[in-house]
């Protein structure tokens, strides 16, 4: 007999960032409210997972991070993009850099304009504020205090006429500039996983209306017809370290939220039926309803690694190379959360318009100023849709290339500084697609990077950019030994070798969005998959909550955004409770 829970069941996946903890979290706030929450990964819980360095590296196993490779990139000298997944309770928020960047207002506006007014920065700030504990800032309406949640290159950035950005969560936050980033961690050094703020061990054992599945698969939800509506019902799964064909039933009265992440959201929904026709045909799968917007309108921040040797005494691979030092500076962290276990891998970046930036020289040709900030005019610039940044540049005291076994082979021992240059607007889409029914098998995931030619002119720009800095930087007197990506700036061929740069080493930044998106069926700019309350078209008791629905990428790093996310759908879901006419029932 299968088990029901009365109100609604979360899933998770292919998670990065994770949001469903946070849901569960609030959705079970209410005792008359049973939820369960469907885990993919497991919940190691340890002290080692909230080091800031150690729980970072998403190319280790023991993170809980999951590597797997995209289809061959047709752009890109059909080279596979590594990808990676947080399989682990938690999701992506237990593996990713800790960078908490909301976006600028433009690109929920952006989304307001794109006919989603509900998504505007005004509308979503609330959520910002509600889900952070903002330790740094003072209290403003603009940050929150009750949630749960290197020198040389500024220096060459400031010469290059690049202000700093004091705030670049505020709404006043310059477009072009140099921003410290802020992080989930808290005053211990440790990291702070949503997992961590929203399900706390006592938290979860004391809430009795909460149940946590870890090591399940979802293999469909089960939709039926109800009152000429279709109806998610019940969740089918399967356990994850088993090859055993044993499949779990749970059956839900009022609602089923996907939140599996931008590559796992849409097999969940392809293998329940719902997507492109002849997709689903193809596989065997019975087509519940034709959507072509699922698993389409892939978007991620495309990054090319510029990168240089220096001492290894410069870099962090000092720390793989002396297990003596990796001692010191453990026991430092130990006893007094300092040194380098206790900062994350990213702690500036360079954001800039491309418009900003001569086609040719890549100078910075159109300069904010700090003092018209705060004028009529500054201000309403900065709502505007148009005013984000398409360029972020990130220095790395490491290697930022994708090819482990390169890595392995030539690097492993060389100490190594990366400036990834990221495309945050880039035009190109790409598409998730299932491999076949199997719910263990992963999905055929094609990025499109560069297959929009004007991604490749702005990829040239901001290269361009990063040579200048590397160059600057060497001049100042940061001990660059010779060049391991980077271009010669001196050369006759230097174009050429840009390109061959951009084709050779392109890569995801692990910012995947917009696979499920807010978006009407026939929407012309990319068929969208859920309305505005995050519902699955034809499928009222069915959302999607997680960096899938985003109507297009922000021009940030995507954890905040997510989280924001997670609120305002736990927020709609609980205000419809509070009108029961409005419910499916």
């Amino acid at each position: 007999m299968a088990l029901r829970y009365e109100i609604m069941i979360l899933l998770s996946g292919l998670s990065i960032p994770a949001s469903l903890d946070e849901l569960a979290a609030r959705l079970s706030e209410d005792p008359n409210v049973s939820v369960l929450l469907l885990e993919r990964g497991m919940a190691r819980d340890t002290w080692v997972s909230r080091v800031p360095l150690n729980s970072s590296n998403v190319l280790s196993e023991d993170t809980g991070s999951t590597l797997l490779y995209s289809e061959p990139m047709t752009h890109l000298e059909n080279r596979q993009a590594l990808l990676c997944r947080g399989e682990i309770l938690g999701g992506g928020s237990r593996i990713n850099s800790m960078v908490y960047t909301r976006g600028s207002v433009g690109d929920y506006n952006a989304w307001a304009a794109m006919g989603h007014p509900n998504w505007s920065y005004e509308k979503v700030l609330p959520m910002f504020v509600k889900a952070e504990n903002a330790l740094a800032w003072p209290e403003s309406k603009y940050r929150g205090n009750s949630g749960e949640t290197c020198v040389s290159f500024q220096a060459c950035a400031g010469d290059l006429g690049y202000p700093p950005i004091a705030d670049n969560n505020s709404p006043d936050a310059l477009c072009d500039g140099l921003a410290t980033h802020e992080y989930t961690v808290n005053e211990q050094r440790q990291r702070v996983s949503t997992k961590d703020a929203y399900l706390p061990k006592d938290l979860v054992m004391n809430r009795r209306n909460l149940t946590i599945c870890t090591g399940a698969i979802v293999s469909c939800i089960h939709i039926s017809e109800n009152l000429s509506k279709n109806r998610a019902d019940k969740v089918e799964f399967c356990l994850a370290e088993s090859r055993s064909n044993r499949l779990f039933t749970v059956r839900v009265r009022k609602e089923v939220i996907v939140s599996s992440g931008t590559l796992g959201s849409p097999q969940v929904l392809l293998l329940s039926g719902l997507g492109p026709r002849q997709h689903l045909e193809d596989h065997g799968i019975k087509v519940i309803r034709d959507l072509p917007g699922v698993g389409s309108n892939l978007n991620d921040h495309v990054a090319i690694p510029v990168a240089w040797e220096i001492p290894v005494n410069e870099s962090l691979t000092q720390i793989a190379n002396s297990p003596l030092l990796g001692l010191v500076e453990f026991i430092k962290y130990l006893f007094g959360r300092t040194g380098m276990f206790s900062i994350p891998f990213l702690i500036i970046s360079l954001f800039v318009r491309g418009t900003s930036l001569d086609d040719q020289t890549a100078d910075l040709i159109t300069k904010e100023t700090t003092t018209s900030s705060h004028t009529n005019e500054s201000q309403q610039a900065r709502q505007s849709p148009d005013f984000l940044p398409d360029i972020e540049i990130m220095p790395l005291a490491t290697s930022a290339m994708d090819d482990i076994e390169e890595h392995k082979a030539r690097f492993a021992k060389v100490g190594i500084f990366s400036l990834l240059t990221s495309l945050q607007r880039p035009k190109s889409r790409g598409t998730v697609r299932l491999r076949s029914a199997d719910p263990r098998d992963t999905p055929k995931i094609d990025m499109g990077f560069m297959s929009d030619p004007a991604d490749f002119i702005l990829a040239r720009k901001a290269v361009r950019l990063a040579m200048k800095l590397g160059a600057a930087m060497k001049a100042q007197g940061f001990p660059i030994l010779r060049s391991l990506t980077a271009p010669d700036p001196d050369a006759k061929d230097v174009e050429e070798q840009i390109d061959e740069l951009i084709r050779h080493r392109a890569r995801s930044a692990f910012h995947y969005s917009s696979s499920c998106r807010i978006a009407s069926e026939d929407d012309p700019t990319g068929p969208g998959v859920v309305d505005d309350q995050l519902r699955v078209h034809g499928v009222p008791n069915l959302r999607v909550c997680d960096a899938s629905v985003f109507p297009q990428v922000v021009s940030s790093h995507l954890q905040a955004p997510v989280v924001m996310v997670a609120e305002k759908c736990a927020n709609m879901i609980k205000n419809e409770r509070a009108r029961p006419s409005k419910l499916l029932l």
